[in-house]
């Protein structure tokens, strides 16, 4: 999947969007697929949330922001893996976050559909997952700048047979 990503962070002011969309307890996991500098695993904690997980595809990203984790004390709580989204197990993500291209939301969704557990929570910046309908969106903008972003909540249903 690494062909789908360039560096491109969320906005600081569009940050809370996810955690509006997912709220967070203690017990969740949370994966940041395609963390970067780590703004959104660092705010997860701050959002209530015992565990986190970047993946970034940028060594140098997930050393500066495995740095910044041991800064503020949450080396045990915030991890950061260098790999590609693709390769990684998410089937112990209770909330998954991204912010990738259209390419990559396509190609993930057969990844989700495997091994996310029916409830995880799903929250796609900017580009939805092709072919699901989402729980919920929302927009964010700000007055000083012509960004605004849509964000997709989706929540993984039950099997039934």
């Amino acid at each position: 999947m690494s062909s789908f990503v360039a560096y491109v962070p969320t906005n600081p002011q569009h940050v809370e969007a996810f955690f509006e969309l997912a709220p967070l307890s203690p017990a969740d996991v949370v994966y940041d697929l395609g963390s970067g500098d780590g703004r959104l695993v660092f705010a997860a904690i701050d959002h209530g949330t015992d565990e986190a997980v970047g993946v970034e595809l940028d060594g140098d990203l997930v050393r500066k922001a495995t740095k910044a984790a041991a800064k503020k004390g949450l080396g045990d709580r915030a991890r950061f893996v260098q790999a590609d989204v693709a390769d990684v197990d998410l089937s112990s993500a209770s909330v998954v976050f991204c912010y990738l291209t259209p390419q990559a939301s396509a190609a993930l969704k057969p990844k989700f559909e495997r091994e996310l557990r029916p409830g995880t929570r799903v929250v796609m910046e900017s580009f939805p997952i092709p072919g699901w309908t989402p729980a919920q969106t929302t927009v964010r903008g700000y007055a000083d700048y012509y960004e605004t972003n849509e964000f997709y909540l989706y929540v993984i249903p039950s099997v039934t047979t």
